[in-house]
């Protein structure tokens, strides 16, 4: 299961495996980040949370409506324990977790994301569904966005 995520670390340009090789790839411009890009990892299977352990910087996993906040936040538990059994903190894992917009009810997903925070998700992709609506991208800012910046006391009037 490890092995996927293998080539991608430490030497992108010199890697050989019995399932993979890579002679002189070359890669440029090189990478901002270092030692390089981040590794994110998406799933929710216990084996796969501990590769996400072991070696991601990001967990991405689907959230409502495809698994429930309770769902994210119990695999949450799963990855913290895996990463205390290899003595790693779990807040250098950036967990990411994408949510399906509904336009017929933008509080619902407004309320989804707050809890998602709430369960100590710090990264929130937000899925528009097609046919998008004229001006989706501005109302997304307005209605979604501003409102979770907001908090629930303080939401715009209809």
């Amino acid at each position: 299961m490890s092995q996927p995520a293998r080539p991608t670390r430490p030497h992108l340009s010199r890697a050989r495996h019995r399932y993979y090789r890579l002679r002189g790839t070359r890669n440029e411009p090189k990478p901002v980040q270092r030692p390089g890009p981040p590794l994110l990892i998406g799933g929710w299977g216990t084996r796969l949370l501990r590769l996400v352990a072991e070696q991601a910087d990001i967990w991405n996993i689907p959230g409502p409506p495809h698994n429930n906040v309770e769902f994210v936040a119990e695999r949450g538990r799963v990855l913290d324990a895996h990463c205390a059994d290899i003595g790693r903190d779990p807040r250098e894992i950036t967990r990411s977790v994408q949510v399906v917009v509904s336009y017929a009810d933008p509080a619902a997903t407004r309320a989804t994301v707050a809890d998602l925070i709430g369960i100590g998700v710090n990264h929130v992709v937000l899925s528009l569904p097609q046919p998008y609506p004229p001006g989706v991208a501005r109302w997304l800012v307005d209605e979604i966005i501003a409102g979770v910046r907001r908090g629930p006391r303080e939401q715009a009037a209809p």
